[in-house]
């Protein structure tokens, strides 16, 4: 079984004269991982495989990363990029260490001259843990921007030869020099490398592991990037509507059901829908660019009757929904309460009339209310 400690990298800490630049906050930091928490949600990683790269469709624009580095990671890496050439950003979901210290350097060099944006997501940040760890962190590195959430993990450990760990050796000695010209190689200048080199295996043993700071992340250039403000807008629905309400700024709608693409003429703050399904828009705004996460349309036939058919309220609400569809008292033979991916959250049997939704966690749902003739779907806010 591969662990998250293997032989190649190393620890990161504070180090109070490094050269490293200040963090940067520029459009750049955007990453293009439109559609990945639901992409995520039908993948099963594997940390104990040989990396592979997961990636959805042709028109995809980010891959997801799991497993550990080994000999055959370079031709995988070299079939990557030929067969996804639309790929901009690699998100490291679960990278644990390298078995192969020149298969990584082969393969972290070919992805550097890629130019990928390289995306670690927070512990938390989705349903599957994401990590990166050891010769995990040397492919990192190699990103020309990289992005890592707050509180994501990052664990690194010194180096052993077997009988002896890298500070049994002292500085300059040859053993650590291919090391430091990795570094060099990922960009790294020379006293950046030195710098960042001969902390890390003062840091932990090979036997042990530590997982960086916030702070050890940014002085050792480990993180280029925090997520860049993207222009400030929501997305609302009314009717057969979708706007943005971001006013003064440039806009491209795309369709999420059909691999986000290019909805081609759509380019107004708003779309008029003639179908259900689901929707998003990137939205430009004084050269900084955001894609909103895809809006689940599933009422149209219910707003060409009018929204008055159905009300519910509070709206939002933190406990308790009511819901007045006195015409459909007798009609309903199903009610459920789904999130924005369309994934079923809770069944409601009996009266429908008042349904308890403290359990459910903050966030946007729909209401549905299925007949023998048709549904009804009304979006609501759980505070």
């Amino acid at each position: 079984m591969v662990v998250r400690r293997l032989t190649f990298i190393l620890l990161f800490g504070l180090f109070s004269s490094n050269g490293f630049t200040q963090i940067s906050q520029s459009c750049d930091c955007i990453v293009d991982t439109l559609g990945l928490e639901n992409y995520l949600s039908m993948l099963s990683l594997n940390e104990n495989q040989p990396l592979s790269f997961e990636v959805e469709n042709a028109s995809s624009t980010f891959a997801v990363l799991h497993g550990y580095i080994d000999g055959s990671t370079p031709s995988v890496v070299q079939s990557f990029i030929s067969n996804y050439p639309n790929v901009t950003t690699l998100v490291f979901m679960q990278v644990p260490g390298s078995a192969d210290d020149n298969a990584n350097l082969i393969a972290s060099q070919d992805l550097r001259n890629r130019g990928y944006k390289h995306y670690l997501p927070a512990v938390t940040a989705y349903s599957q843990d994401a990590f990166i760890a050891s010769g995990g962190v040397d492919m990192f590195v190699g990103g020309l921007i990289r992005v890592v959430d707050v509180d994501a993990e990052v664990g690194v450990h010194s180096w052993s030869d077997g009988s002896n760990d890298a500070t049994d050796f002292p500085v300059g000695h040859p053993y650590h020099l291919s090391y430091i010209n990795y570094y060099v190689n990922m960009g790294f200048t020379q006293q950046e490398a030195e710098d960042f080199y001969y902390f890390t295996i003062n840091a932990a043993p090979a036997s042990g592991i530590h997982f960086m700071t916030e702070t050890e992340l940014n002085n050792y250039g480990t993180r280029t990037c925090t997520f860049a403000s993207a222009p400030n807008y929501s997305l609302t629905q009314m009717g057969n509507t979708l706007m943005a309400d971001l006013d003064n700024a440039s806009y491209q709608w795309l369709d999420c059901n059909n691999g986000n693409s290019i909805l081609v003429g759509e380019t107004s703050q708003s779309i008029t829908l003639s179908n259900n399904g689901s929707y998003a828009v990137i939205v430009s705004e004084m050269n900084c660019m955001d894609t909103s996460a895809c809006f689940v349309v599933d009422n149209l036939s219910l707003a060409e009757k009018g929204t008055n058919e159905i009300t519910i309220y509070p709206n939002p609400t933190g406990q308790v929904l009511h819901i007045d569809a006195s015409h459909l008292t007798n009609k309903v033979n199903a009610v459920e309460v789904q999130n924005m991916l369309g994934q079923r959250m809770l069944d409601v049997s009996g009266n429908f009339k008042e349904m308890n939704v403290s359990g459910l966690p903050p966030g946007v749902y729909i209401l549905q209310l299925q007949t023998q003739e048709e549904r009804h779907s009304v979006r609501f806010v759980k505070e």
